[in-house]
């Protein structure tokens, strides 16, 4: 796995091919599309588009390929994202069902988080920031999503297959909290968000001839892996992108903005890191442990460090002349432009 990195590195210093996460494309309900929540999935609507790749560990692909099926798809049109998940599993468990409750599916999807079970009982929460940059839960946030889940079998009987989950989140709440609210009530072609769904498969087990679920022990597979086990890193999410288009006619559109991004990014890390030790920030490049790929002027133009009360800012200058100079704060805020929309 070091040789694997170091390889990837020394590509990104020369090429500037910074690797994408997974994506999806969200494809727009057209014409007679219409999706009927009722949990089973089965409209044309959602047959006629691919399902997501299928869940892995939370540590990545080199940890045990998860031993049930997990994935996802999505649609939207003018008012709703929809989503639908397909979970294989032998004995479907579900005892909460109190609204905010503990869940057992959650998605993340412009930082809102979105948690639903077997019941179909719902959890959802606005976080202000990721927890590494001291953000916290809002959890009066209301998604007001409407929702319908679909057991094969019977609950909390083990004798099942799987479970299917149906959502329609509209995006006049999913846009709360970011600039994009004053300007827009769905999203125009080719908008892409960071998103990112988990599933915890607690390990059940037989004791005095009864079913229990451990409190310690569980798998955690996810949609996009943070090569970590927490989940709450943003800039380790997936990509979902809302196309306009006809199904399967296109694919995910690359962004001129992705190698400044990730030199935004991992300038943010470097200087976080650096503060973790010397308790202070630097505009000394030098110092910072950077990739090749940020400073050695083939990818980005320019990459300026500026201090001031917040902490910094950063500021890197895309190659080609039209592009708009993308910017980071100490607080994770990053933009391109006019300092109005935060950007994936």
């Amino acid at each position: 796995r070091h040789l694997l990195e170091n390889d990837v590195e020394a590509c990104r210093a020369v090429t500037c091919d910074i690797p994408y996460p997974r994506t999806y494309v969200i494809y727009k309900l057209r014409g007679n599309d219409v999706i009927d929540l009722d949990g089973r999935l089965e409209d044309k609507a959602w047959k006629d588009v691919a399902w997501s790749d299928s869940f892995i560990d939370i540590q990545g692909r080199d940890f045990p390929e998860p031993r049930l099926k997990t994935k996802v798809k999505m649609r939207y049109d003018y008012r709703f994202l929809y989503i639908g998940a397909l979970l294989e599993e032998p004995d479907v468990w579900a005892n909460v069902t109190l609204h905010d409750g503990p869940g057992a599916w959650p998605l993340w999807i412009f930082y809102k988080e979105i948690t639903i079970n077997a019941r179909g009982i719902v959890a959802d929460l606005m976080m202000t920031k990721p927890y590494v940059d001291s953000g916290e839960p809002l959890q009066f946030w209301e998604s007001d999503l409407v929702s319908e889940v679909y057991v094969q079998g019977s609950l909390n009987n083990p004798r099942n297959e799987y479970w299917t989950i149906e959502m329609a989140v509209p995006f006049s709440t999913l846009y709360q909290g970011s600039g994009a609210s004053m300007n827009r009530s769905s999203p125009i072609h080719d908008e892409t968000w960071r998103a990112n769904f988990l599933r915890c498969a607690k390990i059940k087990r037989m004791k005095r001839f009864l079913l229990f679920q451990s409190k310690i022990s569980a798998n955690w597979w996810v949609w996009q892996s943070p090569q970590v086990t927490n989940v709450h890193l943003p800039d380790r999410w997936g990509l979902i992108q809302f196309q306009d288009a006809k199904i399967n006619s296109s694919r995910f559109m690359t962004s001129e903005k992705w190698v400044a991004t990730n030199a935004l990014l991992d300038t943010y890390s470097a200087l976080q890191a650096f503060h973790a030790v010397t308790g202070r920030y630097t505009d000394r490049k030098e110092l910072l442990h950077l990739p090749p790929y940020v400073f050695s002027g083939k990818c980005v133009d320019d990459v300026n460090i500026k201090l001031d009360w917040s902490g910094f800012h950063v500021t890197v200058k895309p190659k080609g002349g039209n592009l708009e100079e993308g910017h980071i704060k100490a607080d994770h805020f990053l933009w391109f432009g006019k300092e109005d929309m935060q950007y994936f």
